[in-house]
């Protein structure tokens, strides 16, 4: 199915569903009334945990009607046991979205407000004004201002429209929506050398985008190959040096590949991924959440093993053993990071040979990759 894109200050889409689990069924908007619209998933953690929140708005505005609409549904009894089950907990209306048309996979208001909106996951929600117009877009934990002004009638749509459209050229949002298109179509096809000219295509037409979907195309590369290492390790020193979630997904993407390579390709890829982590470790800083501190670092002490760097394994594993407890962690995560622990003091170091054409500088106990 095809929609129209949907932007602040765009009309609302129509209310399309399959039933109602809960509540009085709204088929319109209203006009003059204020309606807000949440879309969630029972598979989605962070859905549930807005439930409470928006419970909570319900109550406190009562003319307001709130639809939770559940989307990438394949049992309807799943999503009704589910309401069922937190009965009260959940104070507004809730929905189950249309289902998808013949020979699509996207559900009917999943596609046409969600998709349409450039909005890649749920929650999602949606502030439709008395006028039928998209008045504010985003995650259900932060509506609470954009609502009040919307309802007290000093929200400044004009501006906030105008708002929206210029963070969306600046973040080049319709850019990358094509440039996932593409390169789906290239894996509906089978053609992962197409997927790759696509990122290359799109990468030099907007060199920007690559910052954030570099790791997209290093996926297409043979693990452990010199390909694959000479483009990660262009991500991780060049276009994403300073994007955190890339970095990560970079580090632990090659952790996760590591033990099913052998010899110089093993190597290359575990020191990709330290340098991946220490960038990492480096960019969200010593004041960082102490529940991502353990995780980076004992990400990080992984694939210092795996270099052969056992001491600075154990330092970092150690590191994310104190960030455990002050994160006050399971004692399942702390039990891990024992065992790890174990396993450094038994390893032998042997520091891996720098990976061909490169050179690996060590300073201390971190090291990075550097052109020969």
């Amino acid at each position: 199915m095809s929609h129209s894109e949907l932007l602040v200050g765009g009309a609302a889409p129509a209310i399309e569903i399959e039933t109602f689990l809960k509540g009085e069924p709204i088929t319109v908007f209203t006009p003059g009334k204020v309606h807000v619209v949440e879309f969630w998933a029972t598979w989605c953690g962070p859905c549930k945990a807005s439930i409470p929140h928006l419970t909570e708005l319900q109550k406190r505005y009562e003319a307001v009607p709130f639809i939770g609409v559940a989307v990438g549904w394949t049992d309807l009894e799943e999503v009704r046991a589910f309401v069922d089950e937190q009965g009260a907990a959940i104070g507004y209306r809730i929905a189950v979205d249309r289902a998808p048309a013949e020979g699509t996979q996207r559900t009917w208001m999943r596609a046409a407000w969600c998709d349409a909106s450039y909005q890649p996951g749920v929650p999602a929600a949606f502030i439709v004004n008395g006028a039928g117009r998209i008045a504010w877009i985003g995650h259900p934990l932060e509506i609470d201002e954009p609502l009040a002004a919307v309802v007290e009638g000093r929200w400044d749509l004009p501006a906030e429209a105008e708002a929206h459209r210029r963070q969306i050229v600046q973040d080049k949002v319709r850019e990358a929506r094509a440039l996932e298109r593409a390169v789906k179509a290239c894996f509906e096809a089978g053609d992962r050398e197409g997927a790759i000219r696509a990122y290359d295509v799109a990468f030099a037409a907007e060199p920007a985008l690559e910052r954030t979907h570099g790791f997209g195309k290093l996926k297409q590369l043979k693990s452990g190959s010199e390909a694959e290492y000479d483009y990660g390790l262009h991500l991780v020193t060049r276009a994403a040096a300073d994007d955190i979630n890339t970095l990560f997904r970079i580090g632990t993407g090659l952790m996760s590949e590591i033990e099913t390579l052998e010899g110089s390709a093993q190597k290359r890829s575990a020191a990709l991924s330290v340098e991946a982590l220490e960038r990492v470790r480096i960019l969200i800083g010593p004041e960082a959440r102490p529940g991502l501190v353990m995780r980076v670092s004992h990400t990080l002490a992984g694939a210092l093993l795996a270099s052969g760097r056992s001491d600075a394994a154990a330092s970092r594993a150690a590191e994310a053993r104190q960030a455990a407890l002050e994160a006050e962690a399971a004692p399942e995560a702390l039990a891990e990071i024992d065992a790890f622990l174990a396993r450094c003091a038994t390893a032998a170091p042997t520091p891996p040979p720098p990976a061909p054409s490169r050179t690996v500088i060590c300073e201390g106990d971190t090291c990075r990759l550097a052109d020969a």
